[in-house]
């Protein structure tokens, strides 16, 4: 007897009218065969003789201890993955069947996941909510070159009130900056504000053994700032997007409106449409949740909003630094003075946008963040110290000359300075050091750069011509 698969072949081969040639060349069977088949009364999807009316293959049911075991397994993980529960059944129960019964018994037993909760847009009254968030993506410019940017982004709940940056990186100054950056644009900040995970803003979250109540521990700069406005952390819980109401596309709505939906030049470019787009988003659009302007609603949210009390330098966050030997903190990768009686102290650091700020006990000393030299920041009330003993003085004076003016602002200094020593080795201390050094007092960094540049372009090497230089005698000045 031939294959119920062959012998329906064939019949469906001389339904379509093939020739027996024809259907030979397919099945290999002659024409007597196929006539043969072709005349069966049966058709051929009914049981063959001599079968059981069994499906072929493994059984497809389990036996009562296996499903026992299954229940069992379920009962104690009920989200258990099946390929795990598998693994178990196999080598811990000595299941020796196939994977199809497991899969088919699981999925027909597993108490079926509650429905999802709908989501729930709710709405803040004025000065209660602000949604803070971190985005990123990858910018290609028009002249084809690609830059990886990320952004801070914040948004009043109830006015819808909107702010944008630019970011360094997804680090706690960052975070703090742009909330900064709102709290200017708006006015202050909310009593509230909603910010997702990240570790700028929540370090952990842990259940209490004893309570069970979530333990939220917030990044320490974030909890000084909150502390200092006056207002408080909404941290969101993971995945539970109606926690932060009718923003929480906030991210996404400034990657498809601004970023991905405009081209820029250059990163100036883009800084550039930032603040026109930002301008026209607040000031000009009908936001389309509230069907009102945000500027206009924003006049009866700001007197609910707190304003940030950090005066003109912006928070600092604060970091505890010990003062060296040399009367320097160290931070950043720069170096800022202090008074000589601060050696061996701890002192707080509190870094500004701009300035670095250092406090110990009643004092202060503000030191610009970033050198000019680009290394170290000595303020001239801290200099006096380094000059207690004569050839202390000279070193000192020239040291910081060199250091502070001539490598780095005047390449050119460097120059004078090796032919001054080599020129006049008997004089130079006692005579042009202390004069080049009351020129740099007098007229500071960027004038004396001046004057050097002008005396090495000249081959004039002495303190005598920088002094002549600027006192506007050179014919060259006068002219």
């Amino acid at each position: 007897m031939h294959p119920a698969s062959l012998r329906d072949l064939v019949r469906r081969a001389r339904e379509a009218g093939l020739s027996a040639r024809v259907i030979t060349r397919i099945t290999g069977l002659p024409a007597r065969t196929q006539r043969r088949i072709g005349s069966e009364e049966f058709p051929v999807e009914h049981q063959e003789p001599g079968t059981t009316g069994k499906p072929v293959g493994r059984p497809s049911a389990l036996a009562p201890v296996v499903r026992g075991v299954i229940d069992g397994l379920l009962g104690a993980e009920p989200r258990m993955k099946v390929a795990e529960l598998l693994r178990r059944l196999r080598s811990e129960h000595g299941y020796q069947e196939g994977k199809n019964p497991v899969y088919t018994y699981v999925r027909a037993t597993r108490p079926r996941a509650a429905p999802p909760l709908p989501v729930v847009r709710f709405e803040g009254v004025a000065g209660e909510f602000a949604q803070h968030d971190f985005g990123s993506l990858t910018v290609t410019y028009t002249d084809g070159k690609s830059a990886r940017l990320c952004f801070y982004a914040g948004r009043l709940k109830y006015s819808r009130a909107l702010h944008v940056s630019l970011a360094a990186g997804e680090t706690a100054e960052c975070f703090l900056r742009g909330l900064e950056g709102l709290a200017k644009a708006v006015g202050g900040l909310p009593q509230r504000n909603v910010v997702d995970n990240m570790k700028a803003a929540v370090l952990s979250r842990t259940p209490d053994p004893v309570t069970g109540k979530e333990r939220i521990r917030l990044n320490l700069h974030f909890a000084d700032f909150l502390k200092e406005v006056g207002v408080f952390a909404e941290p969101a819980y993971p995945y539970s997007g109606n926690q932060k109401g009718s923003v929480e596309n906030l991210v996404k709505f400034a990657k498809g409106a601004f970023f991905t939906a405009r081209q820029f030049r250059n990163r100036e470019d883009l800084e550039r449409q930032l603040t026109e787009w930002l301008q026209h988003v607040n000031e000009e659009r009908i936001c389309d949740a509230t069907g009102e302007i945000p500027r206009h609603r924003l006049a009866q949210e700001r007197p609910w909003l707190r304003p940030l009390p950090f005066g003109s330098l912006g928070y600092g966050l604060a970091h505890s630094v010990v003062v060296g030997p040399d009367a320097r903190v160290r931070y950043g990768g720069y170096a800022y003075s202090t008074p000589a009686r601060w050696i061996g102290q701890t002192v707080l650091l509190r870094l500004h946008p701009e300035h670095v700020v250092l406090h110990h006990q009643e004092a202060t000393c503000t030191h610009p963040r970033r050198p000019a030299n680009g290394k170290y920041s000595l303020l001239p009330e801290h200099r006096p110290p380094l000059f207690v003993k004569p050839r202390g003085k000279l070193m000192a004076q020239r040291q910081i000359l060199m250091e502070q003016i001539l490598m780095d602002l005047c390449p050119e200094g460097e120059r004078f300075f090796t032919e001054l020593v080599h020129r006049r080795p008997q004089t130079w201390r006692e005579q042009d050091l202390p004069l080049v050094w009351s020129l740099f007092e007098e007229l500071g960094d960027d004038r004396l750069a001046q004057a050097l540049r002008f005396c090495v372009a000249r081959e004039t090497f002495g303190a005598e011509y920088l002094q002549a230089y600027s006192r506007g005698l050179c014919p060259e000045v006068r002219a």
